[in-house]
Formats: structure tokens, C-alpha cells, sequence
């Protein structure tokens, strides 16, 4: 699965670590240099941070989503990884999307333009 984009988010979590290890492990994101924090940088030059829950309040509640190129596909992948989806894939008028849950409980998204 390669993630092609998401311009910016900051979560907070109150297990970063487990948190920043999903972004790494299972979604194969590249680590990049952050102090106090686990940053990642995306295939199309955006960034992720996962920062301690106290950075940020109160956490959001926003789903964020995941640009791939075959949301079906990638789905796969994360279900071989040990990460089920939650709920059916779904569509709107711009997007396929598959939710999952991150190991804090957080919701996020896989999704394509596959509409």
C-alpha cells in the first residue's frame, strides 16, 4: 500500500508510541525528525505528527483520511497487517473510503478516487 497523501494533521493521543507504531508498521509511513513528537513526511511532501495528548486540547474527535490508489487493495493489506476495517466500504460523490481503528481507538480512513 502506498499512502499518496494528507497535507497536515497533528493528533494527539494518549498512547503516541502505539499510536506513531500504526503510522510506521502497519502503514508503512517514513519516520522523520521531531523532537518530543513522532513526525512522519507522506509520498507528496505532507506531514503527520503524533504528539502527547496534553499538546493538544481536547484531542479531536476528526477523522482523518488517507489518499491510496485502491482503497479494496489497501484494506487487504491492513487486514494482513492485523488492523480490521470498521464498517463496509462506503462512497460518496468524490471518494471510496474504508474506515479503520488505530490502536488508541481513533478512526481513520482509507480512501481513493475510484467513485
Amino acid at each position: 500500500m502506498q499512502i499518496e497523501g494528507l497535507v497536515f494533521a497533528g493528533v494527539a493521543s494518549p498512547d503516541a508510541l502505539a499510536l506513531a507504531g500504526l503510522f510506521r508498521d502497519v502503514l508503512g509511513l517514513e519516520p522523520a525528525p521531531g523532537e518530543g513528537y513522532h513526525a512522519f513526511d507522506l509520498a507528496d511532501g505532507s506531514s503527520l505528527a503524533v504528539v502527547p495528548q496534553d499538546w493538544i486540547s481536547p484531542p479531536s474527535d476528526t477523522i482523518l483520511g488517507f489518499l491510496v490508489d485502491d482503497v479494496v487493495d489497501a484494506t487487504a493489506e491492513l487486514a494482513e497487517r492485523g488492523v480490521a476495517p470498521e464498517g463496509e466500504l462506503a462512497a460518496n460523490e468524490r471518494f471510496r473510503y474504508q474506515h479503520f481503528c488505530a490502536p488508541d481507538g481513533r478512526v481513520f480512513e482509507l480512501l481513493d478516487r475510484r467513485v
